[in-house]
Order: structure tokens, then C-alpha cells, then sequence
């Protein structure tokens, strides 16, 4: 526990640490005002015990201590405020490390996890790990109180407070250990069963026209059910077990001072000398049997989001490993690029996984000013090859050149420096996702409100031979086409992704499988288009239409590992 807890608290901003050591100064003064208060009880009995009479200042003493618990009071209520705000800022700006990491993350490292997997680590890990922190804060309070309240019971109670003490102690220390590995495990199961549930809702938001169409709703609902149900099935064991050992210790505890009790009784003690203790003694303990469960519990709940603590961990030391990279960099020469002679990839060698390679001593040239198509059967790397192009996967072997700059090794004439590629290439990826804003936002999807050049943007419509249809939709430009496009056809999806491609300033224009759902007239016209509008700017495009292919001035095929120029 204490290692999590110095790895979470390093990596929180100075402002979050500084919070979070004000919360924990406050929690050490409520448990010490709760051992004074309860000392004061403890001193005002045993006087007047001794004294048998009541003096004014006792009295005005025991009222003022009213005010000391009213304070006590607002005190909490501001640690509660306290303790919220630190739990839902501090895991907004771990939410937001760990967003940066997984949008900056490679290709391959993406591709490997589910919207769901990245949605439970933004939002359900960062606030997991958060409360972990607030959790041991807890579990310090509750511990010194007990403590106090310890001493306490030795001092009223003698032989029978030490042992009860050292019993409960015990029997904290037992039902701890014996349930931390069970806890964790309730913890690892919860999470994935709340991705599988989560993810049946994705499912069926995104196969909804096929669901429709089938009449799968049943299916889909059962699964969703069994989903859903397995995740209630460990949240509802979790709840029962943290719950179970508030309820076994109090009544253990209740057993416990009532055996006590019935052995004073037998051994035929002095009830009247005796009974002033024995009602401090049994106030004590109901004072503690609280405190024993709270500790109980958010040691429970420290173990229920090890594997949160344990994602994140990974996540943030990614991301730490990214901005000593970027520190790096930004340390390196900036180069301006330019793409005067064109793309040019030579004796690449690329695979997934050693041993199977998808390419090998792979070579394509894309002189500036040329459309360059690439064909080949399904599966055989076409993505893959634009994605090596485009810098989002690296290969094993060989060289990526925009006129003079290695895009693999990242170096020039000169030497080692940086670039961006973004400045010279515009990419239209298979499946492009269109929001639920405007036609017009969609089309300037990367610009602030403020700045978007609607002349622009009617020019590219009109270039992705989409501008007529939009201004016949209810508001044009302005009209809202539902997440994703829902209320567009896919044809048009399409033109307004490449509209958006269009968009933006480029000398390369990357498509892949970009005018999949077009019809061939409408192919043609956008290609013709694109070349009118856009006057000696470079073409690399993916198809399986050979309709299209044609009208590029170079085709190359991938067989057998190689790209052969059949045009």
C-alpha cells in the first residue's frame, strides 16, 4: 500500500499535492478532537464520581465543549468539500494525461485496445486511483484515533480495555489479510465485466441497421443481460463481503463485552464502584467499532482498484517516457519540409510480428505532380503500406523519403532533425468519422469556429461534387447530420470526409479506399476535380476499383510481398 500511495502522490501537480496534504492535516484534526472530546467526557464523570457534586465552571466547561463539536461539524463538512474536489480535479488532469498518452501512442499500441478499455482508463481508473489516495488518508485518521481512544480504555478500564484492544487489533489485522487477495480479485473481475457490458451498448448502437434488419434484438439483448448480470454478480459479492465484516465485527464486539460483562457479574465485583468505568469502557468501544470498520473497508477499497492503480501506473509511465521523448525532440533542428521531387520508399521491410513479414524489400516512387494508384487482393497490406508512408508504423528495414527528409531515420542532408509531415500530406482513411455537428464543422474538422473560411468550404464540397446536396438539406451548410453521419447517406459520408481532406493545405492527398461507396461517374468527376482545383498537387491512393486505378497516371500491385508497377 504504501508504495502505491508514493506513486500516486508524485504524480499529482504541485497544485493536487499541495491539496492533498492539506486534506490529510485535516484529517489528523478530526481524529484528535474526537480523543479530546471523548477524554473530556471521561474527565467530567470521574470528577464528579469523586466529587459527587456539580460545580458552575464544570458545567460552563461541558457547554463550551458543545461548541467545540459544533465546530467540529463545519470542520468535516469543509474536508468533505476538500476531499471531493481533490478526487474529481485531480483525476480530470490524470484523465487528461492519460487521454494525451493514448491519442500520441503508435499505431500498433492503439489498435490493441477497445474504445470501451480506453473509456474505463480516462475516466473510471483516474478516479479509482484518486480515491485510493483519500482512502489512505482514511485509513491513517482512523488508525490514530483508534489509537487515542486505545489509550483511552487502558487508562478507564485497566486489564479489560488492554485486552480488548489487543483482541480488536487482531481480529482487524486477521479479516484483512485473509481478505485482500479476495478484494483484489473482486476488483480485476468488476472492471472487465463493466467493459464487456459496456461494450454490448457499442455493439448495438453500431450494428443497429443490421440488428434491425435480422430481428437480433433479442440476441443482443440477451447478451447485454449476461454481461450486465456478471457484472452485478461481482459488484453485489463486493458489497455483501465489505458489508458482512462491518456486521461480524460489531456483533463480535457486542458478544465480546457482554461475555465481559457476565464474568464481573460472576466473580461479584462491586457493581456501583465499577459501573462509572464499564459505561466508559462500553462508550469507548461503540466509538471504535466504527473506526475498526472504516479501516476495514478502504483497506478493502485499496485492493478492489489495484488493477486500476495498476493500468494507470502503466499509462503515466508511458506517458513520462513520451515527454522525455518530446523534450528530446523539441532539442533536435526543425526542418521545413518540401515536396518538390516527391515521395520515394525504398527496400522496405515490414511486419507485424518477426518472423511474418507483410512486406519485403518493398520500393514505389511518387514523382510530385503524379497520381500514383495502389491495387492487390484483400488483405495483402494496402492499408498497412500507407500507414508506413504516413509515419504510423515504422519498418524494420529501409527508407521513407519526402524529397530529402528519411521519414523512418528521421534525417536530412545535414544530419538528425524533426519534421512534420502533417504540412505536406491531407489523408482520407477507409472508414473517416464524421461528428454530430454541422456539415460545415465537419468539413473544417480540425478548425476553431472563429476561423473557418466558408468560401473554402463551399469550394471543397463543390469539389467532392457534394455541394448541391447540401444545399438542398434544411439549413445547408448548417445542418446537423447525427453522430457519425447517421442521417447522410454513405456516399455522401464519403464526399464530405474528402471535402475535409480537401480542406486542408497539402501537396500530398492520400485516399484510402476513400470513394468506396461512389459510383464510377461520380469517381471520375471527383478526380477530375481534384486535379482542376487542385493543380500539380500529388495523388497516392488505395482502391479496388481498377475504373479508378486507370485514371491515375502510375499503378503498382502488391504480389507476393512485393509491389510491381503494372502502368
Amino acid at each position: 500500500m504504501t508504495e502505491i500511495f508514493r506513486y500516486l502522490k508524485d504524480n499529482l501537480d504541485r497544485e493536487d499535492r499541495k491539496r492533498w496534504k492539506w486534506l490529510a492535516a485535516f484529517s489528523f484534526v478530526s481524529p484528535l478532537v474526537d480523543i479530546f472530546s471523548f477524554s473530556t467526557i471521561v474527565y467530567i464523570i470521574n470528577k464528579v464520581v469523586r466529587e459527587n457534586q456539580v460545580s458552575p465552571g464544570l458545567i460552563v466547561f461541558t457547554l463550551c465543549m458543545t461548541g467545540v463539536s459544533a465546530g467540529k461539524c463545519l470542520f468535516e463538512l469543509y474536508k468533505s468539500k476538500l476531499s471531493s474536489y481533490f478526487i474529481c480535479d485531480g483525476a480530470q488532469k490524470l484523465s487528461t494525461k492519460v487521454y494525451e498518452t493514448l491519442v500520441k501512442e503508435d499505431l500498433t499500441a492503439h489498435n490493441q485496445k477497445s474504445a470501451m478499455q480506453v473509456l474505463t482508463m480516462v475516466r473510471q481508473d483516474t478516479v479509482n486511483c484518486l480515491q485510493i489516495l483519500v482512502s489512505c488518508v482514511a485509513i491513517w485518521g482512523s488508525g490514530i484515533t483508534l489509537m487515542g481512544y486505545t489509550m483511552i480504555l487502558i487508562y478507564v478500564s485497566k486489564w479489560v480495555g488492554a485486552i480488548s484492544s489487543v483482541a480488536l487489533a487482531l481480529f482487524i489485522i486477521m479479516i484483512s489479510r485473509r481478505n485482500r487477495e479476495r478484494m483484489k480479485d473482486y476488483g480485476e473481475k468488476s472492471r472487465a465485466c463493466a467493459i464487456r457490458a459496456n461494450a454490448q451498448i457499442t455493439i448495438a448502437y453500431g450494428s443497429f441497421k443490421e440488428m434491425k434488419i435480422d430481428e437480433r434484438s433479442a440476441f443482443v439483448l440477451k447478451k447485454y443481460k449476461e454481461a450486465s448480470a456478471a457484472f452485478a454478480r461481482v459488484q453485489e459479492e463486493y458489497q455483501y463481503k465489505n458489508s458482512s465484516i462491518g456486521v461480524v465485527l460489531r456483533n463480535s464486539v457486542l458478544g465480546a463485552m457482554f461475555v465481559i460483562l457476565s464474568i464481573i457479574l460472576v466473580v461479584g465485583s462491586n457493581l456501583a464502584v465499577i459501573l462509572a468505568p464499564m459505561v466508559l469502557y462500553i462508550t469507548a468501544m461503540v466509538r471504535m467499532l466504527p473506526l475498526a470498520n472504516t479501516l476495514l473497508s478502504e483497506l478493502n477499497m485499496i485492493e478492489f482498484s489495484r488493477e486500476s492503480y495498476h493500468t494507470l501506473r502503466k499509462v503515466l509511465n508511458q506517458y513520462a517516457d513520451m515527454k522525455k521523448k518530446e523534450a528530446q525532440t523539441e532539442t533536435l533542428r526543425s526542418k521545413e519540409l518540401t515536396f518538390q521531387r516527391g515521395l520515394f520508399v525504398s527496400n522496405l521491410t515490414f511486419g507485424y510480428q518477426e518472423g511474418t513479414e507483410i512486406f519485403q524489400d518493398v520500393s514505389i516512387e511518387v514523382p510530385v505532380g503524379h497520381s500514383v494508384a495502389v491495387i492487390g487482393v484483400s488483405g495483402s497490406g494496402k492499408t498497412t503500406l500507407l500507414d508506413l508512408v504516413l509515419g504510423l508504423l515504422e519498418p524494420q528495414k529501409g527508407s521513407i523519403y519526402f524529397d530529402d527528409y528519411n521519414l523512418v531515420s528521421h534525417t536530412d542532408e545535414i544530419g538528425v532533425c524533426r519534421a512534420d509531415i502533417g504540412q505536406l500530406v491531407s489523408y482520407i482513411p477507409q472508414v473517416a468519422h464524421l461528428n454530430g455537428e454541422t456539415v460545415r464543422n465537419n468539413v473544417a474538422f480540425f478548425e476553431e469556429e472563429c476561423n473557418i473560411d466558408d468560401a473554402r468550404v463551399e469550394e471543397c464540397l463543390k469539389c467532392a461534387q457534394i455541394w448541391e446536396e447540401v444545399q438542398a438539406m434544411p439549413d445547408g451548410v448548417h445542418t446537423l447530420i447525427g453522430e457519425n453521419g447517421a442521417i447522410i447517406s454513405g456516399g455522401q459520408r464519403q464526399r464530405i470526409a474528402l471535402a475535409r481532406a480537401l480542406y486542408k493545405e497539402f501537396e500530398l492527398l492520400v485516399m484510402d479506399e476513400a470513394m468506396a461507396a461512389l459510383d464510377m461517374e461520380t469517381e471520375k468527376a471527383v478526380i477530375d476535380s481534384i486535379r482542376q482545383v487542385r493543380q500539380n498537387k500529388t495523388l497516392l491512393l488505395v482502391t479496388h476499383h481498377m475504373s479508378l486505378a486507370n485514371e491515375c497516371d502510375m499503378i503498382y500491385r502488391i504480389e507476393n510481398k512485393k509491389l510491381v508497377r503494372v502502368k
